[in-house]
Parts: C-alpha cells; sequence; structure tokens
C-alpha cells in the first residue's frame, strides 16, 4: 500500500457538530448512512457490507467531538475524520482515506471509493435533513456478477418495475418480487448506482461489475421503524441473488 496516496472530501451539512459526530463515531451512528457497524468498548470494530462480506478494524485516534480515525495497526490504510462548526451554522466534515494500494489498477481503486464515498455522505445529508434523529434499521446485500454497470441496470430496473430512463426528482414505485411495494422519489441517479428516497427510509441499490470486482448490492435504512433484520435482509438477498447468481 501507498502512505501518500490520499482520497480528500469536504462536505457541509445543515446538522449541528454534536450530529455530525455523534453520526461518524459510534455504531449506531455509522449505520445510519454508511453500513450496519458494532463497535465494542475498546474501540475495536466490525462492517458489514453484506453477502457474508465483512470487514475489522478499529480506532486508531480519537479527539472527542473533533477528530477520529479509523483503520488497523498492521495497515497504513485509515479513515480520518474531522468535525468544524460552521460560524454561520451547520457542520464540515473533512474526510481523508489514505492508503490505497499500490500497482497499476490503483486508479480504479480510487474511482471506486471515491463513487462509494459521493453516495454515502449523500445519504448522510438526506438523514438529516428527512430523518433526523431516528434510529436506523440497515441492511445490506450483496452478489457478484461478470456484467457492466449498463447490463446491471437493464436487469436492476426490470426487477425493481422502473422505467430504465428514470432520472433524478422522478416519483416512483419500485415493485421487487417477495417484497411490498416501495414508492418514493429517486433522490440519487448516476450511472451504476440507484437511490430512492420513501417514508420509511432510503433504498440503494448499485453495481458496477466487471467496472467494479464484480460487485452488485444493495443497502437498505430504515428509519424510526424495525422490521425483522434477519428476514427483510434474507427477502433482499433472495430478490438480488434471483437477478444476479453469485459468480466466481
Amino acid at each position: 500500500m501507498s502512505e501518500e496516496r490520499r482520497l480528500y472530501k469536504e462536505i457541509s451539512f445543515d446538522a449541528t457538530p454534536e450530529q455530525v459526530w455523534a453520526a461518524i463515531s459510534s455504531g449506531p451512528g455509522m449505520s445510519i448512512w454508511f453500513v450496519p457497524h458494532e463497535m465494542g468498548p475498546e474501540g475495536e470494530g466490525e462492517a458489514d457490507f453484506g453477502g457474508g462480506n465483512t470487514q475489522a478494524g478499529r480506532v486508531l485516534a480519537r479527539e472527542e467531538g473533533q477528530r477520529i480515525v479509523y483503520g488497523d495497526t498492521d495497515s497504513p490504510a485509515a479513515l480520518e475524520f474531522v468535525v468544524e462548526g460552521r460560524d454561520n451554522g451547520g457542520t464540515v466534515l473533512r474526510f481523508t482515506q489514505s492508503g490505497f494500494f499500490d500497482g497499476d489498477d490503483w486508479a480504479a481503486e480510487y474511482e471506486s471509493f471515491d463513487r462509494g464515498w459521493n453516495l454515502f455522505f449523500h445519504n448522510l445529508a438526506q438523514y438529516f435533513r428527512y430523518f433526523a434523529g431516528l434510529p436506523a434499521t440497515t441492511l445490506v446485500t450483496g452478489s457478484t456478477t461478470s456484467l457492466g454497470p449498463d447490463a446491471i441496470w437493464a436487469k436492476l430496473s426490470a426487477a425493481l418495475g422502473v422505467d430504465p430512463e428514470v432520472r433524478l426528482g422522478d416519483r416512483v414505485r419500485l415493485t421487487p418480487a417477495g417484497l411490498p411495494p416501495i414508492d418514493g422519489e429517486v433522490d440519487y441517479r448516476v450511472r451504476g448506482v440507484l437511490g430512492v428516497r420513501a417514508a420509511e427510509g432510503l433504498h440503494r441499490f448499485q453495481g458496477f461489475g466487471a467496472e467494479g470486482h464484480g460487485m452488485v448490492n444493495s443497502i437498505h435504512y430504515y428509519y424510526g421503524t424495525a422490521p425483522d433484520r434477519a428476514a427483510t435482509t434474507a427477502a433482499w438477498q433472495q430478490w438480488l441473488l434471483a437477478a444476479f447468481p453469485v459468480r466466481f
């Protein structure tokens, strides 16, 4: 890994520094906008990326209310979050990811993380605007495919029952087989990613296939409601695997 290569983002939120700190410094907070996290009393933790894919880590540095760094003591890879209040209200979050792999494909790895963080920080902004203060039940599903993003989108849109030409701001009804329909608004739409905000929370569907390590997944944030996590995850996982059987 290279300690010199870094991904940096600066995001403004209409939220207090205390709200932003809570969202980036605990397991329940990270689960609100990222993926399900479990964190222990000594700073050890595990993130669930779906489909049995988990990643362990720990808190490497912590300045209460201001700065926290996650990583692994045996690796230069790290995620740093710095929280700063704005004079005119709101909060700036400064984020740095370091420790990218060396090699010819490091640029592809960088791009993959960059677009992923764009979505996740958008999730946090949506949470503060529409669901602030509500607890989250977060579900993640995952599979793999050799298809590219355009072919994945064709299959995803058919499986969700939405127009392939759906755009940001459109009202949609998702009709995934085996799950209740979802009525909402498209709040995120870029190549390879569809995000829908509904009354109960946020639903994200993404896949870059051959352009992104073969992955395709969905993430569901239910705010203020508590669906059966195991049963609902299983239903979404079954739906995803019906469209994209795991391929190695």
